[in-house]
């Protein structure tokens, strides 16, 4: 009988799940720690490596048994008064299993705290179903206080500030995934419109937008060769801006 399992009390249960929630050797099922994942099959980048803090301290985590069918917007609307997300990843079923699952990465421990507080008292649900809950193998340590996220908000021409224009727009310079795409304002007598993107993750997505706007709006040539004139002119007058990540607040 395992050390977690000898507690019949679930209240003594979760305070010694809160209290060791980090030790490898106590929680069962939690591989080692590695400087990469197994499973992954991208470049040596540093950023993918595990880093060297405390498992205490990381704010990577990894969830199972998520619907088959589990959607960005279904898992990162199912997180809410926990904290903000660096990055989120959904694998889809592979062999051998009929769930999903997904890696993610808070700003910092706190909010990874808040959330494993949800876990613990079972209110972390995604539809019908209850996932797990582990710390990654991967360790990843918490970024530095910023208003920035991974929510961005975008006004401007209408031409320009809108679904279709920007998501094709982006595609061309970066992978990304998004919860969703939302109209916060449409003004047809100026033809202006605000709207906010949240993305999967701001690593390398949220990042790259705000830096992929600022280029094109500032005419950087990088951005803006393929484009004429007018097209130019519209982009000047784009601004954006961080907007709150809703897996921090309500």
């Amino acid at each position: 009988m395992g050390l977690l399992t000898a507690f019949t009390d679930y209240r003594a249960r979760i305070t010694l799940e809160m209290e060791t929630w980090w030790d490898f050797q106590i929680l069962p099922h939690i591989p080692q720690k590695t400087e990469m994942s197994l499973n992954y099959r991208g470049t040596d980048n540093p950023a993918n490596l595990s880093q060297a803090i405390e498992v205490s301290a990381s704010c990577s985590l990894w969830i199972t048994g998520l619907p088959p069918d589990c959607t960005m917007k279904q898992l990162l609307s199912s997180i809410r008064s926990a904290g903000k997300i660096f990055s989120c990843n959904i694998n889809p079923p592979c062999k051998g299993y009929q769930t999903s699952a997904a890696k993610i990465v808070f700003w910092n421990r706190d909010g990874t705290n808040r959330f494993l507080n949800q876990y613990v008292w079972g209110t972390f649900k995604v539809g019908q179903y209850k996932p797990k809950v582990t710390m990654n193998r991967i360790l990843v340590a918490s970024q530095p206080s910023s208003p920035r996220s991974r929510v961005v908000r975008v006004v401007g021409p209408d031409a320009i500030v809108n679904e279709k224009y920007l998501q094709e727009y982006f595609e061309l310079y970066f992978f990304y995934d998004l919860e969703e795409f939302s109209i916060i304002h449409h003004n047809t007598d100026t033809n202006t419109a605000r709207v906010e993107i949240r993305f999967s993750s701001y690593r390398a997505q949220a990042a790259a937008a705000t830096s992929w706007i600022n280029m094109a709006r500032m005419g950087e040539e990088d951005a803006t060769g393929q484009m004429d004139e007018e097209e130019k002119r519209l982009w000047a007058e784009v601004k954006c801006f961080w907007g709150p990540d809703p897996c921090e607040g309500e």
